[in-house]
């Protein structure tokens, strides 16, 4: 009776309203007191970077653990044993996250297989050709060996073809930098057909800059799966020309160039004659082969030079030579100190309606070859001029013994540059080397029967045997 009393009489009292902190602390205690969370297997589903310690009861992030270098480190770097799936949601989607997973997606992705990649690619495309371009026009001045300067012109030219460059880079500084990029490319391929290489040999000469400064040029040369590779190592001022000099030069190069084996392969070194360079006891062969640990390295003269000395020793002990080379060097001088000369030779071959040939020095850094397009202008230079020197140079040409040796000379040294020719070429051999050599005994041989200038011919004969 006093349950129904109760319930029909006055209406019960309200409950009290919670505020916002109460129910926290509430649940809180709720949490500390009454709740047993504990690790579901099926949130590694759903978060792959997920990873939980059966041992330590700790949560952690994959990702987070090898990216994620703030100080402190994160909650779930170091772990946490809250099992909320909130707390899993909160850390998906805050920013150190994020960040951690777009470096772990760019260093684990496939070249140009990311989002950004591909639509850099796409933007860059048309920037990508007209760099080339600008490339090959940079790789053109350094192989010419122009100035920086030129490189302008050569894109204001390029855009005046209607060639779409663009407006940038175009500059000497660019151009330099350019010129740098390819080089450090070419440095890379190099040292790596290098490491490849079993064995190496070194071919160095003296040369001299544009500025009349001594330099050493050293190449390296390998041969990898029966293929010849000829490498330039680089250049190298000497203030002297002695052998520790020298010596000193060639190794900074290679140590700059092939830092790393090169004295561990090196076989032998390719040079001219000079007793600097080859003397037994104090020249830069002893001393490279002394300075590497490698007695066996095996000095080698230059074939070509050595065909070149034989060929001048044999000539230089015949008078009639002498006379024939005075000869063309006074009839190349006569037309290139003369524009007047030079435009009535010209004059002349128009009106025998023949391709003008003016006369070419004989003689040079490469003898042979020189000496040879010298006496083919000769062959068809007709000297018509009316001075007295003219005439001279034509009494002289129409001497019987001066038109015979010319006429042998071209013979032998058309032979003998062949030879040369083929000992200088990049991708030459033994064998294409030795051929050319037989073949050249065998004209020559045949020469004997033909001239009566047998001492050349058997200099020379000797030489090649």
């Amino acid at each position: 009776m006093s349950f129904l009393s109760r319930w029909l009489g006055a209406p019960p009292p309200a409950k009290k309203t919670k505020t916002s902190q109460e129910i926290q602390q509430s649940n809180q205690i709720y949490e500390k007191t009454k709740r047993q969370r504990s690790f579901q297997k099926d949130w590694k589903d759903r978060f792959h970077w997920l990873d939980y310690s059966e041992e330590s009861k700790l949560m952690k992030c994959t990702i987070c653990i090898k990216y994620d270098k703030s100080v402190p480190p994160g909650t779930f770097v170091t772990g946490t044993s809250n099992y909320k799936i909130d707390m899993l949601r909160r850390h998906e989607g805050s920013e150190t996250h994020i960040q951690s997973l777009q470096r772990h997606t760019a260093l684990t992705s496939k070249p140009g297989s990311s989002c950004a990649e591909k639509s850099l690619l796409t933007m860059n495309k048309a920037a990508a050709s007209k760099l080339v371009l600008l490339m090959r026009n940079a790789h053109f001045i350094a192989k010419l060996g122009k100035p920086y300067t030129e490189f302008v012109a050569m894109c204001h030219l390029d855009t005046a073809k209607g060639i779409d460059i663009g407006q940038t880079y175009i500059s000497d500084k660019y151009c330099q930098k350019f010129i740098a990029s390819i080089a450090d490319i070419r440095r890379a391929e190099q040292k790596e057909i290098l490491n490849k290489a079993a064995f190496i040999s070194v071919i160095s000469d003296g040369a001299t800059d544009c500025s009349s400064k001594e330099t050493e040029i050293v190449y390296v040369r390998t041969s990898i799966d029966c293929e010849l590779s000829t490498l330039f190592a680089g250049l190298k001022h000497v203030g002297k020309g002695d052998a520790d000099t020298i010596t000193r030069a060639i190794t900074n190069v290679l140590d700059n160039s092939f830092p790393d084996n090169w004295r561990t392969k090196i076989v032998a070194m390719g040079t001219d004659g000079a007793s600097v360079m080859v003397g037994k006891k104090g020249g830069v062969v002893k001393k490279m082969a002394d300075g590497t640990e490698r007695p066996f390295l095996k000095g080698i003269h230059c074939s070509a030079h050595r065909l070149e000395l034989a060929y001048k020793d044999a000539i230089k002990t015949v008078p009639l030579h002498q006379k024939v080379e005075l000869l063309l060097l006074n009839l190349y001088l006569f037309y290139k100190y003369s524009p007047l000369n030079r435009s009535n030779l010209r004059a002349t071959f128009a009106s025998m309606e023949t391709p003008p040939r003016i006369p070419t020095r004989m003689g040079g850094t490469r003898w042979l070859p020189h000496t040879k397009r010298a006496l083919k202008q000769m062959q068809q230079n007709p000297a018509k001029e009316s001075s007295c020197k003219a005439k001279g140079f034509l009494k002289l040409l129409q001497e019987p013994s001066v038109q015979y040796w010319l006429h042998f000379m071209a013979d032998v040294v058309k032979c003998l540059s062949k030879v040369t020719e083929t000992i200088q070429e990049k991708d030459s051999n033994v064998g294409s080397i030795f051929t050319e050599l037989e073949g050249a005994k065998a004209i020559l041989a045949k020469y004997k029967t033909r001239y009566y200038t047998k001492h050349v011919i058997q200099y020379i004969l000797l030489w090649c045997w």
